[in-house]
């Protein structure tokens, strides 16, 4: 842009920057640009489809509730709520973590497994059913992305597969 003459001032463009050159003063400063915003990408914002970000969606053992992972975020919801008496409760609140494939332990409905990159590596991790208490890393030091996860019947073995195609069991 062509530099702007006004009241015995110049303002001109330096590279990336403004400089405001007082004639009378002999000075050159860089003017200082703030940006307001109302920081759209901050608001709440309602998704017209959600079950378009749906990636995995499992009932507990007794069938009153659902465990759903969208968005790398998990969720447990009564199965029926129009049944069943219940709240949508969520289970992630980690912003830059994301989870996969959440279950419910067949054993205890109580407790959920989810492979989760928490640790910076995509890991399994034990997490309560209701949001409410601290997650547990349940495998570490994978090399490579891990896959999948089933329980066993009785909640004690986790079995899963990684990138490598190497089957890893795992005593929860």
């Amino acid at each position: 842009k062509p530099p702007i003459l006004s009241a015995g001032r110049i303002v001109c463009q330096r590279g990336a920057d403004r400089h405001l050159l007082d004639l009378a003063a002999g000075e050159s400063a860089p003017v200082p640009i703030r940006l307001r915003s109302d920081l759209d990408q901050r608001r709440e914002q309602w998704v017209p489809d959600p079950m378009e970000y749906l990636t995995a969606a499992h009932l507990s053992p007794d069938g009153d509730r659902v465990v759903l992972t969208a968005r790398g975020q998990v969720f447990v919801a009564p199965a029926d709520p129009g049944r069943l008496p219940g709240r949508l409760a969520q289970i992630t609140f980690s912003s830059g973590v994301r989870a996969r494939d959440a279950r419910f332990f067949p054993s205890d409905p109580s407790r959920l497994y989810a492979l989760s990159d928490q640790s910076g590596e995509v890991e399994l991790w034990e997490l309560p059913a209701d949001g409410i208490g601290p997650s547990r890393q349940l495998t570490e030091g994978a090399t490579v992305l891990r896959w999948g996860g089933v329980a066993s019947p009785d909640g004690i073995w986790i079995a899963h597969t990684d990138k490598d195609q190497v089957l890893w069991l795992r005593d929860a």
